[in-house]
């Protein structure tokens, strides 16, 4: 750990235990991931449901998937999104921590107060790597949606995460896998910005 110009201790990029660093921040992204995975998978169904089909509200939704499928048909699609979400989160992980470093020797000559200067260089750095993640959670997303929907309301039905890569390719390649990329971003990274920014400026606030 080094101690900024701000006076406060920041991450040193270079000096960092960065096994530890991923494999922590995998490890929790993956739990999370395993709590909330079903409700995306319900949301989705909700998203694409016709006005034919039977299941009109959430409680519908899980009682019709847990009569076909059970609880694995709640996580379709989970292991194609662990695959892909691992390295996206390492991606996100590294591009904040070394914009970061970056975006603080940028606004340290304004001379700002500490809050806003951590406000600043924490948003850059939370944008940045939300635009470099997302380059690999679009195409996931993409995919493990596919899957989600798979046999129902009409949905064509795939034998696994390669067989839609390979249907996405054939039909449109490459860019089939970035559709909705753009809105993506537009959501993403605005609200990645501001939680960062808002997380370092409330430290600096609340260790004064």
């Amino acid at each position: 750990m080094a101690t900024s110009s701000l006076g406060q201790t920041e991450i040193n990029w270079d000096k960092l235990d960065k096994t530890k660093f991923y494999v922590l921040g995998a490890g929790i992204f993956t739990g999370v991931t395993v709590g909330l995975y079903p409700v995306s998978v319900i949301k989705t169904r909700l998203q694409v449901a016709t006005k034919d089909t039977a299941e009109k509200s959430a409680s519908s939704v899980i009682r019709g998937i847990l009569k076909t499928d059970g609880v694995p048909g709640l996580y379709r699609g989970f292991g194609t999104v662990i695959i892909g979400a691992v390295p996206a989160r390492i991606i996100f992980l590294t591009a904040l921590e070394t914009t970061k470093v970056t975006a603080f020797k940028m606004v340290e000559p304004f001379k700002f107060s500490e809050p806003t200067q951590a406000a600043l260089a924490n948003g850059i750095a939370g944008m940045a790597a939300s635009v470099c993640s997302q380059a690999v959670f679009v195409p996931i997303d993409v995919i493990s949606q596919k899957l989600m929907v798979q046999g129902y309301s009409g949905h064509e039905k795939y034998n696994g995460g390669l067989d839609v890569a390979r249907k996405i390719i054939r039909i449109d390649g490459i860019r089939g896998f970035y559709r909705g990329f753009g809105l993506s971003v537009m959501t993403y990274s605005p609200s990645s910005a501001v939680w960062w920014a808002s997380y370092g400026s409330s430290q600096r606030i609340i260790w004064r």
